[in-house]
């Protein structure tokens, strides 16, 4: 299947579900909602935990159901609707398949979360040492870090007081840092559509994702490029949508259909590459 009918056939069958939107926003307040809630009441190591465990167990439910929402989308798409009343129908009913997508999936995507904690953790340990001895410390102790990372003025304060060979230090930090989550990001990136489609066991679905992607590397890196000059461009256009309100809130809009429409084109890639075969 040729990648730019495939970009254009994921936006016609995102608009045509984008009621699958509405439990990405509905998650995101709640969970919003809670982590804010969570800040002014955590104050202790077991209820830090406690904490915690209730953010994995919220997000790999919601993860569950809409994924599995999305691969039942994805299904839908391929079938012919004579009325425009039985394809609404059947759109609407994609939201009825979040609870039997929880039950089936839950534990799988609870894994995933925790096997790509677990791995992030490592990899960030070790990219931080290569760090080290590479570029050098930045001597930032965690008050300096907590000062800097609380508000725009405190970060410009901060980075006004670097010395020119600091800021590069800095930057050569950052270009580290985002070349590893660019990796990171594009060898994950079939592992959710791999565990829906084909492999419960959160780990064997990794591994079977990251063969996929050598076995069609160049198709692949396109997808991903594409989506990454996307979310690039959305973002650089979000900076200035800060300063106007209205602009802010057609971007956040815009910015929940990217994230539906990234999900749509990597479950439906996914289902036709690899399903179809």
């Amino acid at each position: 299947m040729k990648m730019g009918k495939l970009f254009r056939e994921t936006v016609g069958i995102t608009n045509d579900n984008i009621i699958i939107a509405f439990p990405l926003i509905l998650f995101m307040w709640v969970l919003t909602l809670y982590i804010t809630f969570s800040r002014q009441t955590v104050n202790s190591l077991p209820l830090f935990i406690l904490s915690s465990v209730t953010v994995l167990v919220m997000t790999g439910a919601f993860l569950a159901g809409w994924f599995y929402m999305i691969k039942k989308a994805v299904k839908l798409s391929k079938q012919v609707f004579v009325l425009d009343t039985d394809r609404a129908k059947a759109t609407f009913n994609l939201l009825k398949t979040i609870p039997a997508g929880i039950g089936k999936y839950f534990l799988s995507y609870s894994g995933m979360i925790i096997i790509g904690g677990f791995i992030a953790a490592i990899l960030g340990a070790c990219v931080f040492q290569i760090g080290i001895h590479l570029i050098g410390s930045l001597d930032l102790n965690p008050e300096q870090l907590k000062s800097v990372l609380s508000s725009a003025s405190d970060m410009k304060a901060f980075l006004d007081s670097l010395s020119f060979e600091q800021l590069i230090r800095l930057n050569n930090w950052n270009l580290l840092f985002l070349a590893t989550t660019t990796v990171m990001s594009f060898l994950f990136m079939l592992w959710a559509p791999e565990i829906a489609f084909n492999t419960r066991n959160p780990f064997m679905a990794l591994v079977n994702s990251v063969k996929k992607i050598f076995h069609r590397f160049g198709r692949c890196l396109k997808l991903f490029v594409f989506l990454t000059f996307l979310n690039f461009i959305l973002s650089f256009i979000n900076t200035f949508s800060l300063f106007n309100p209205i602009l802010y809130f057609i971007m956040t809009v815009v910015y929940f259909y990217f994230l539906v429409y990234l999900v749509m084109l990597i479950f439906l890639y996914y289902e036709r590459e690899f399903t179809e075969e």
